[in-house]
């Protein structure tokens, strides 16, 4: 691509009216705690142990809760698996260790006090003081959020630096809350030098783990599931938000927790512009749609897109710009490899995805239709629909990205962009979502309930 109240509702309402066979498992999945901690260790050794290293977690407010669900600021959780409001994480280093970095001293995990009040509206929740608290965080140590800043201040007596995020993720929203926790750091330690732990962490999660591609690959599993019931549901008549309920239906049901986007679906004049998600038109025979509508599942993204035929067939024209497209991603994925770049520049995926386009057809007037290619080839995947990653730096083994061309003329209504998740392999790549069709005959048989 380029309320907690309700959420209970909807799955007791799943529990009553759906076959048994197909509820899926709905609790959050997550990595083993030992990995959540050997990032921690990791990033203390790539800081350099000269500092100490404080992150803050969302609170309640930072998300809208009453509206939705609560979900962690993203590196906050990539490096403690915490996804309850409020919690603040501090990591302590032995100390610097020319050329080696340094070895983790200290890591504190700070959380609220219970209310039990609150938990008759909200549930359990756990406490600093609850015996299983280290056992149930993967932290040595767990201490009342109120204790904050004084451990903080007697950690800064051994260093002069802090390592917090500086920056807000681009796309995030976070800016904001990036902003209130530098000026929160500030106020409780003037004379602390702040230093910027984003891109340590970033380098980190551009490479996926294991368990990390088994939840994108279900959360793929999940949003392809979602596009087959839509080539069975788009046909003229039917109104673009009919379409992206069905799809976003398809994948909760399959336990996604929220659409990792808000859905696109866009047809005629509106499958020509790329972030469309009004969803309001309703489908004509003659035209395309545009679907770029994915879920994420335990927090990670899938990313896919799909262009049909509203009435079931592509006119000539379609036919040729969507083949066009199709040749494009299939030139690029079979050059994507370890050392192959994605972004644009001489000799990158993007490049040849380009220069495809460009050499194949015309528009109305003559031209080359590279022109009409108006956006990245891709991005990464991961607990951002748009993860963090360096397209500048060479692909490598682990990485999961997307590849989507597409071709938008809006003078003759015609969008189209074909969008895959492929993970970077040792020698090559696999596309995660291969078995969501992809030819023009495959896609009409499809649609034509064959």
């Amino acid at each position: 691509m380029p309320t907690r109240r309700s959420r209970g509702l909807c799955l007791w309402w799943l529990a009553i009216f759906l076959p048994f066979s197909i509820l899926p498992a709905l609790a959050w999945e997550r990595e083993p705690l030992s990995v959540f901690h050997e990032r921690r260790a990791r990033l203390v050794r790539e800081t350099g142990g000269d500092g100490v290293i404080v992150l803050f977690g969302y609170k309640d407010s930072d998300m809208a809760a009453s509206v939705t669900t609560f979900h962690q600021n993203e590196n906050f959780y990539y490096l403690t698996g915490w996804n309850e409001p409020n919690a603040v994480m501090l990591l302590i280093p032995k100390g610097p260790k020319p050329g080696t970095g340094s070895e983790l001293e200290k890591e504190i995990l700070f959380i609220p006090a219970r209310n039990l009040f609150e938990e008759k509206w909200d549930g359990p929740k756990l406490g600093p003081g609850d015996p299983d608290a280290s056992a149930r965080t993967g932290f040595s140590t767990v201490k009342a959020l109120t204790l904050f800043q004084s451990e903080l201040l007697e950690a800064l007596k051994a260093f002069p630096k802090i390592y917090t995020e500086l920056t807000p993720q681009p796309e995030s929203g976070e800016d904001y809350f990036q902003a209130e926790a530098v000026s929160k750091l500030r106020g409780m330690a003037p004379l602390a030098t702040l230093a910027d732990a984003r891109p340590h962490v970033e380098r980190q999660r551009a490479v996926k783990s294991q368990a990390e591609i088994a939840l994108l690959r279900k959360a793929v599993d999940a949003s392809v599931e979602a596009h087959l019931a839509a080539m069975k549901t788009v046909r003229p008549g039917v109104w673009e938000y009919e379409v992206a309920a069905r799809m976003e239906y398809e994948f909760h049901r399959r336990g996604c927790e929220w659409p990792a986007y808000p859905p696109i679906v866009g047809s005629g004049f509106f499958s020509t512009v790329l972030h469309y998600d009004a969803d309001d038109q309703q489908m004509k025979g003659g035209d395309v749609v545009v679907m770029d509508v994915a879920g994420s599942y335990s927090g990670y993204a899938a990313d896919i897109t799909r262009t049909l035929p509203v009435n079931g067939h592509f006119t000539p024209r379609q036919r040729e710009i969507y083949e066009i497209v199709l040749g494009a991603q299939n030139a690029a994925m079979a050059a994507a490899r370890p050392g192959m770049y994605i972004g644009r520049g001489k000799n990158s995926l993007h490049e040849i995805a380009y220069k495809y386009i460009n050499s194949h057809g015309k528009d109305m007037h003559g031209n080359p239709l590279g022109q009409y290619f108006i956006h990245g080839l891709g991005h990464s995947i991961g607990l951002n629909v748009h993860d963090p990653m360096n397209d500048t730096l060479p692909l490598q083994a682990g990485m999961v990205v997307t590849m989507e061309p597409g071709i938008y003329i809006p003078e003759e209504n015609i969008g189209v962009r074909i969008e895959d998740d492929i993970l970077i392999t040792q020698d090559g790549n696999e596309q995660l979502s291969s078995r969501l069709p992809r030819a023009v005959e495959e896609i009409e048989t499809l649609m034509a309930g064959q």
